[in-house]
């Protein structure tokens, strides 16, 4: 039955007898006044592309609140009643908040000022001037302030340095007198007036890149990378728009192959002075982590390519002179992969207030915790220790003597992120948030409060203030959720089963029809990622992009699965230990396993009926699971595979190098067993995709032919990795539908 948010009504159509000639079955069903109708395919697939973005619906608060230096108030920007789209001014200690403007006497400025109705963007960034006695935003590409006390709505040039650190990549001083520009392929520092202190230009192959804290504390330096990308291997991108077809050339570090090179400079501001601050020529990553409080010395992490060895370097900004603080080095696994590089990175070093200490993270005792440390490297203890993962800290009292971590420390929630407080002199944690769930903490400069936006699965999001001294709580915001019942969303189902090794629990998901009953028999559709670098599974109310593809396919008429597997992260070392080195072992064989122990007890579960379905990493796995379970899953749809041989930082530190584990490497190839295809397969592609290169497709493909193996194959000219548009997301529910069919 067609939701009554598309149902048409009516006759057979043209459509519905183009689609039983084209042998599409249309499956018919008892309407609710017992007539008999026939859907369209179409309506089906609309309904599913509308649940996929079923978040799109939901109004809440995006933008970060951000806290006032004193006073322990904060600003948020409302798009819920009963204020509506305005920006609100919180009072932690009074429990109140009162609108900057009400929304229509924002609306009105707004259109006086353009001549026209404006709408405020979904999720508007905006910041506080210097003195912190009003925001600044921008709509429309024109930059505004508006007055915390006196409500005015003032116009900024847009070379005024507050407008100017808008936009992304540039990063205002900390007085908010100047701003550095990220040009291009070079930077500038701005001064109030607008003009340019000082410019450096750089190439395609050698660009200047300001990292997000680049000024420090007392806004003298500016830190900035120089990277050289010239050694680095290159991918071909060709535009196939006209006859002539036009090469262009994509750096691109696979597994084996030369890395980009940074070098660290700083800018002296008032003298217009560049200084190197050059390093060895070992290969490796690196990210500008900040400053000491006082400015003395900028902090730098540094990955071995393997990512077995993770040292921090602290730097002199007047003369570059390094030394190196500590380091973190594991024989047998890594210190850093992925995850680290795309964000871990910024959790890894707190300083503290103290300018004599700062916090570390490190997983060395198996778990993920947090240890003090002094910078000359001295290890002063270990400040977090327990059975369970500390994700970050959030927070440093002004005193130095606590700091405050999200953790998944409670008993039976080993996903769950909750706000504890540790004190930094040791002992147990104190919890501070009193519900369950994923909590976002933005803590106030005195550590005395702060505001946590929290969601379950089951719950949406809310957004309280919350002390760390035991005061009460208050909720001062919520998301407005109404607007699913149209598309008539449930949250999954949630699930526990064990590992392939029979042991080991794992966690999961599974979506259901809309229509769901459980008198049928539902083909399966194991919805993979897999990687070792992330997890999937929903635990807040949104989750992931995967979590609303399955949710979409399952619209269609399935039961989809997501799960988090042993390999990825979030819990112990050991856990995410357990592919390492040979990625692509252990991965598939706990999906199997999670399946055939859920379907146990769910007999709507029709095992004779399972595909897989994923997309770069999980294009991979979708691979994967056709090629060693091919008894198992009947039809795999692969987006944008990825490979072992592919992206440097995606696979050398979690398989370690090429050099020195070739078993592991070849053990993981897919192309290496294409002849054991047996189900329906479909392969996707961008060919302008720079994340998976399109030859990772062409390779498979190669073995494919080679293996007298029959295949689809959708090729999206000038498509990147993730394809605009829904003609994916549409072939990819077209396959299945075809492939797997229909409840019975």
């Amino acid at each position: 039955m067609t939701p009554p948010l598309l149902r048409s009504g009516g006759l057979l159509s043209r459509v519905r007898i183009a689609l039983l000639l084209a042998g599409l079955t249309v499956p018919c069903m008892a309407m609710a006044d017992g007539a008999q109708a026939r859907e369209t395919l179409q309506e089906r697939l609309d309904f599913s592309e509308a649940s996929l973005h079923w978040v799109d619906r939901i109004r809440d608060t995006f933008t970060p609140p951000q806290w006032l230096p004193e006073g322990e108030r904060f600003v948020y920007g409302s798009r819920t009643e009963p204020l509506g789209e305005t920006w609100v001014l919180v009072d932690a200690q009074r429990r109140t908040q009162q609108p900057l403007l009400d929304a229509e006497s924002l609306r009105s400025q707004l259109t006086q000022v353009f001549g026209r109705p404006v709408p405020l963007p979904v999720a508007m960034r905006f910041t506080l001037t210097a003195d912190a006695k009003a925001i600044v935003f921008a709509v429309q590409g024109r930059t505004f302030s508006l007055g915390l006390s006196d409500k005015r709505l003032v116009a900024f040039e847009p070379t005024h340095p507050s407008a100017l650190s808008l936009v992304p990549g540039n990063i205002l001083s900390p007085d908010g007198g100047a701003v550095a520009v990220q040009r291009d392929t070079g930077f500038a520092v701005v001064d109030a007036k607008g003009a340019t202190r000082l410019e450096r230009t750089g190439t395609e192959d050698a660009p200047w890149r300001l990292p997000e804290a680049a000024w420090s504390p007392q806004g003298r330096y500016v830190a900035v990378w120089h990277d050289d990308m010239r050694g680095m291997h290159r991918i071909p991108l060709v535009d196939y728009g006209s006859a002539l077809e036009k090469v262009t050339w994509a750096p691109y570090s696979k597994v084996g192959t030369p890395l980009m090179r940074s070098e660290l400079h700083f800018v002296t501001v008032e003298m217009g002075q560049v200084t190197p601050a050059p390093g060895d020529s070992t290969e490796r990553y690196d990210w500008f982590a900040g400053w000491r409080p006082d400015g003395g010395e900028a902090l730098v992490l540094q990955l071995s390519r393997d990512g077995k060895r993770l040292d921090l370097v602290a730097v002199e900004p007047a003369t570059g002179k390094r030394r190196r603080v500590l380091r973190e080095e594991r024989k047998d696994t890594f210190v850093g992969a992925l995850d680290f590089a795309a964000g871990g990175w910024a959790q890894q070093v707190k300083p503290l207030p103290d300018n004599q200490h700062f916090l570390w993270m490190s997983e060395r005792d198996g778990w993920r915790h947090v240890y003090l440390y002094d910078y000359s490297g001295r290890l002063v203890r270990q400040v977090t220790r327990g059975a369970f993962p500390v994700h970050a800290v959030v927070g440093v009292s002004p005193k130095s003597d606590a700091c405050f971590v999200l953790a998944s420390a409670e008993p039976g929630a080993p996903y769950d992120r909750l706000v504890y407080r540790a004190a930094i002199p040791g002992g147990a944690l104190k919890r501070l948030s009193p519900e369950p769930g994923m909590h976002r903490p933005v803590l106030s400069p005195s550590t005395r409060y702060f505001v946590d936006g929290h969601s379950t699965r089951e719950q949406p999001r809310v957004w309280d203030v919350t002390s760390t001294e035991g005061r009460p709580s208050f909720r001062y915001a919520k998301a407005d959720t109404s607007a699913l019942a149209e598309l008539h969303y449930t949250p999954p189902e949630g699930i526990t089963v064990k590992a392939a090794d029979g042991v080991t629990p794992l966690y999961g998901v599974l979506y259901k029809p809309w229509n769901f009953d459980a008198k049928k028999r539902y083909p399966v559709i194991d919805v993979i990622y897999a990687g070792p670098f992330t997890t999937m599974v929903p635990w807040g109310y949104v989750g992931s992009y995967e979590s609303r593809i399955a949710h979409s396919l399952a619209q269609l008429g399935f039961v989809a699965m997501v799960l988090d597997g042993r390999g990825t992260p979030g819990r112990s070392k050991a856990f995410q230990d357990v592919n390492y080195g040979r990625v692509g072992q252990t991965e598939i064989p706990d999906h199997v396993a999670a399946l055939k122990q859920a379907a146990a007890s769910r007999p709507y579960m029709d095992l004779e009926r399972v595909g897989i379905h994923g997309h770069s990493w999980g294009g991979y796995f979708a691979l994967r699971g056709m090629l060693t379970a091919p008894e198992f899953f009947k039809a795999g749809y692969a987006g944008a595979p990825g490979a072992l041989t592919e992206e440097a930082i995606i696979n050398e530190p979690n398989m370690g190098l090429l050099s020195e584990n070739p078993e592991g490497y070849a053990a993981g190839s897919n192309e290496a067993l294409a002849d054991k295809l047996q189900g329906a397969l479909k392969l996707m592609h961008g060919t302008s995709d720079v994340n998976a290169s399109l030859s990772t497709t062409m390779r498979m493909a190669q073995a494919l032919v080679r293996a007298n193996k029959h295949f689809d194959l959708l090729l999206m000219p000038g498509e990147g990795h993730s394809p605009e548009g829904r003609y994916y997301q549409d072939d990819v529910r077209r396959f299945f539908l075809r492939e797997l069919g229909e409840p019975r």
